[in-house]
């Protein structure tokens, strides 16, 4: 039980402006200050099961987009090894490989965060009733990452119990990963069959839904969207003067020596804040009650 419950609406509006804006900001200091606030914010809010392993996937794959950007994109003048013919190796290209795998790396974090205060339930409950398919498919999307993190830390145990007695080497670990997947993907499936057949013998969609639950606006949402809302209009201005974004091509202009400290960073960094507050309080609360009852 939460003591502060904001609204599904409230955290679904702030969510996605978190995310929005790890895609559209590629300043340097911006992406840092929201990885650190995320990273904070999932450290409060209790670091979910899986969550380790779905990272070192992330990072794997945000490596795999660098290296394979700087060998397809070739544009930038700041030639570091040729490949073949007239191509070259970029240091432009190769920035902005990382620069696109931390943006992706921070939706993750941003989703992961998300999925620790608003539940399936409250999903359906603001988006069923007008948007049924798109709230399902919206629903399995958020709980598609960490099931399968899940699942697949699950079968790499279970796998590295039983194959103990087997060779090791780099070529076994690789097939045995291989087997995971596949294992993992096939039990995916299995679960999504099923899913589907037990919505459709209770009959979704077939008639207006209805929910146990029952939110309203308070005044604490009406704050907190206004102050989102605001700091996110700046923050904006700053993307459109150029303050929040960086230009790769033909060169970097960027240099760490230009600190942006404006209005429109120090708005951006007061928009990460209200939600580390509450989650902060909550925590705190909430020892507070566990010690008291403790010494008592």
């Amino acid at each position: 039980m939460r003591i502060t419950k904001l609204h599904p609406i409230t955290y679904i509006l702030y969510y996605v402006i978190l995310t929005v804006f790890a895609f559209l900001f590629t300043n340097p200091y911006y992406s840092l200050s929201l990885g650190i606030f995320i990273i904070i914010l999932i450290k409060i809010q209790g670091i979910p099961k899986g969550f380790k392993v779905a990272v070192k996937g992330f990072m794997i794959m945000g490596i795999s987009i660098t290296i394979i950007n700087s060998l397809i994109s070739y544009k930038g003048d700041t030639k570091l090894l040729h490949l073949f013919g007239n191509n070259f190796m970029t240091f432009e290209a190769i920035m902005y490989g990382i620069v696109v795998a931390f943006s992706l790396i921070l939706m993750f974090l941003v989703f992961s965060s998300f999925n620790q205060v608003v539940s399936y339930q409250e999903l359906l409950y603001i988006f069923s009733k007008k948007f049924p398919v798109v709230s399902l498919i919206m629903i399995m999307a958020l709980r598609f990452v960490p099931m399968l993190s899940t699942r697949l830390e699950e079968i790499i145990k279970l796998q590295s119990f039983e194959n103990k007695h087997l060779k090791k080497g780099f070529v076994n670990k690789i097939k045995g990963l291989a087997n995971s997947l596949v294992t993992m993907i096939s039990w995916a499936l299995e679960e999504s069959m099923i899913t589907a057949k037990s919505m459709k013998s209770r009959g979704y969609k077939t008639a207006k839904r209805t929910s146990y639950l029952s939110y309203k606006i308070n005044r604490i949402d009406i704050i907190f969207i206004s102050f989102t809302i605001m700091s996110s209009i700046l923050s904006i201005l700053g993307l459109i003067y150029g303050n929040a974004r960086i230009e790769f091509y033909p060169r970097i202009g960027f240099s760490f020596s230009q600190f942006p400290l404006d209005i429109y960073y120090c708005s951006f960094l007061l928009l990460l804040l209200p939600l580390i507050y509450l989650e902060s309080k909550e925590e705190m609360v909430w020892h507070k009650i566990a010690t008291k009852n403790h010494n008592s």
